[in-house]
């Protein structure tokens, strides 16, 4: 593969692992298993589920595992964002989150016009980066007239 290639490779492959995101409503009562859910639950959810979850939890973040047979779903959860603002990850474990615990169910979906900003400008900072260096060269410099002459 050439270097150009394999340039364009990496600059691809960043713009979808790192494109950015948004969390929207969820239009259907049963999201697909596997779903990126965010899950911001009621005062009293949080009070209930504080010994699985910890003290304090305002949204829990994590993929849909199914539904519970009394309502409400099972997520394995990624992260917990707290009422302060803090952000704590999570190894997966999976909860159980009854309807009653949950006040809104938001889906984690890729946000097209802003990844694709931010795809240009990885690309254009790529660029700018490689014209400057062929710009500055890397060569040697040729030997102005020292040294032997050439034998005959």
């Amino acid at each position: 593969m050439s270097d150009r290639r394999m340039r364009l490779t990496i600059v691809a492959a960043a713009a979808v692992l790192g494109g950015c995101y948004t969390y929207s409503p969820l239009a259907t009562p049963t999201p697909e298993i596997g779903t990126t859910l965010a899950a911001t639950l009621t005062s009293a959810g949080s009070q209930d589920l504080a010994r699985y979850l910890g003290p304090d939890v305002f949204v829990v973040r994590g993929r849909y595992v199914r539904s519970m047979e009394d309502g409400g779903i099972v997520l394995s959860v990624t992260s917990v964002e707290l009422q302060r603002g803090d952000e704590v990850s999570w190894a997966g474990e999976a909860v159980d989150l009854p309807n009653s615990a949950i006040a809104s169910l938001e889906v984690r979906r890729l946000a097209r016009g802003k990844s694709l900003l931010l795809a240009g400008v990885g690309a254009g900072g790529l660029v700018a980066t490689t014209l400057a260096f062929s710009l500055l060269g890397s060569g040697t410099q040729p030997n102005p007239g020292g040294g032997r002459p050439p034998k005959q």
